[in-house]
């Protein structure tokens, strides 16, 4: 990302936002171009789902208001893209990872870690999209590195999902 500071211009802000919403966008296209990639589903990209994690609207800072922008930008270019689109709350997320909705950060990574032993997770921030990528390939019927449990299935029946274009 570029960082900012609280002092910078609205427009400095709009265009860092643009710029990383641009930059998300254009790794998830450049990534689904690939020749071993192939989804039938969705005429537009190939996707088949996308799991993004909803607002925390308890948790306020000085980024708070530039973070919903980003997340409107990724959202409706999503939906302009026409990718079924999953928005997976805070607490449902912590939920299926740990079994507990007021889970920590701390203790969903560390959940998470043990489950993809394998990936090096750097911080909550991989850990919490490995945790939303899961929930989306076990919609799917992926396979995991973990057995589904009853809190996986309960949460996964809560979860208003999309339909997926044929």
């Amino acid at each position: 990302g570029h960082k900012t500071r609280n002092g910078d211009t609205y427009a400095h802000r709009s265009d860092r936002i643009v710029s990383q919403c641009r930059a998300v966008i254009d790794m998830i296209v450049d990534a689904v171009r690939q020749p071993w990639v192939y989804h039938p589903t969705n005429e537009t990209l190939g996707i088949d789902l996308a799991v993004i994690e909803g607002p925390a609207y308890a948790h306020a800072n000085a980024y708070t208001h530039d973070g919903a922008g980003l997340w409107w930008g990724l959202y409706s270019k999503l939906r302009a893209l026409r990718v079924p689109t999953i928005v997976v709350a805070p607490k449902t997320r912590a939920a299926w990872t740990t079994g507990n909705g007021n889970a920590d950060k701390k203790l969903v990574t560390e959940t998470v870690r043990a489950w993809f032993p394998q990936n090096h997770i750097a911080d909550h921030n991989q850990a919490d999209a490995l945790a939303l990528a899961s929930i989306g390939a076990a919609h799917h019927g992926d396979p995991l590195p973990f057995e589904l449990r009853d809190r996986h299935r309960a949460t996964l029946d809560g979860i208003a999902w999309p339909e997926v274009r044929v």
